[in-house]
């Protein structure tokens, strides 16, 4: 989710992320109640396709493709897959308001066989108010059928670039501040938060609850419109936990739960630090105000 909506915050800005690859990775860490220990690691791969019709409509096209190993038992790994198309519009509505509005439709699981289980409907929209080139405000909803419950998450934010300064963000999904020094290099700090869901296709008739928080800094080397980044923090209550699969829940707003009953069929993990490598292709779509 967090890696979706950076994707589309660039639109009706200055630039827009054509590709974009991260690799993160969890240092090992004991569970909580029980020996042996636990681990993580994702490869994410995110492409945007937007075709432009004209100076207000562009349609959007795309795919999220995302690979997990995470520890859902002591000294052990799983293989979890998320494959996610992104078909809408960009609509520049006038001079001050423009809006995204995806449909999302994903397969979520283990990927061992594909059942209709595995099938996610969600969908976004992102409204922006553009105070001018270099500094709007954002809000707007993401929701998702997940496993667990019908997930809606209200988030808010803004981007702004000013004196070598840049913060940009959609909390509470993501958030971003960085400081540009000379012409190759950006050094800031971010956090990511993360729910997702992914059934088990292995007999056990269970799916997992992901739950993931980072927070740390990051340093971005930028060479044209090829940008490499470097993001160390620490997890923060990251949890992998498995459920009975029509175990659920009645409503997920953000992170209130509500009516949460379920009963937990393994254990977490502690949380631990994060190292996480990324590239991105961006691409400008116009000259930017001299902040």
């Amino acid at each position: 989710m967090s890696f979706l909506v950076f994707a589309f915050t660039g639109l009706s800005q200055q630039y827009v992320d054509l590709i974009r690859v991260e690799y993160d990775h969890a240092i090992p860490q004991n569970f909580e109640d029980t020996t042996g220990e636990g681990s993580f690691d994702e490869l994410a791969i995110d492409i945007v396709l937007p075709i432009v019709i004209n100076e207000k409509l562009a349609i959007v096209t795309g795919t999220l493709l995302e690979q997990s190993r995470v520890s859902l038992e002591p000294n052990s790994q799983t293989n979890l897959y998320g494959t996610m198309l992104k078909i809408g519009a960009n609509i520049k509505h006038n001079e001050r308001w423009s809006g995204t509005y995806l449909f999302l439709p994903k397969f979520s699981s283990d990927l061992q066989r594909i059942r209709n289980r595995d099938i996610q409907f969600g969908g976004l929209a992102l409204i922006k108010y553009h105070v001018n080139k270099t500094f709007n405000y954002r809000f707007g909803v993401y929701s998702n059928g997940e496993l667990h419950a019908p997930l809606v998450v209200p988030f808010f934010g803004i981007y702004l670039l000013k004196n070598n300064w840049e913060i940009q963000g959609a909390l509470p999904i993501n958030a971003e501040i960085n400081r540009q020094f000379g012409e190759h290099l950006k050094i800031g700090a971010r956090f990511d938060g993360i729910n997702k869901s992914y059934y088990l296709n292995d007999g056990s008739k269970q799916y997992v609850e992901k739950v993931n928080n980072e927070i740390g800094i990051l340093a971005r080397a930028m060479f044209g419109n090829f940008h490499f980044q470097l993001f160390g923090g620490y997890a923060i209550g990251r949890s992998f936990r498995t459920y009975q699969y029509g175990d659920r829940f009645d409503l997920a707003i953000s992170a209130i739960k509500i009516n949460n009953e379920r009963i937990i069929q393994n254990q977490d993990f502690k949380d631990g630090p994060v190292f996480r490598l990324s590239f991105t292709y961006r691409l400008p779509t116009s000259d930017k105000e001299k902040p």
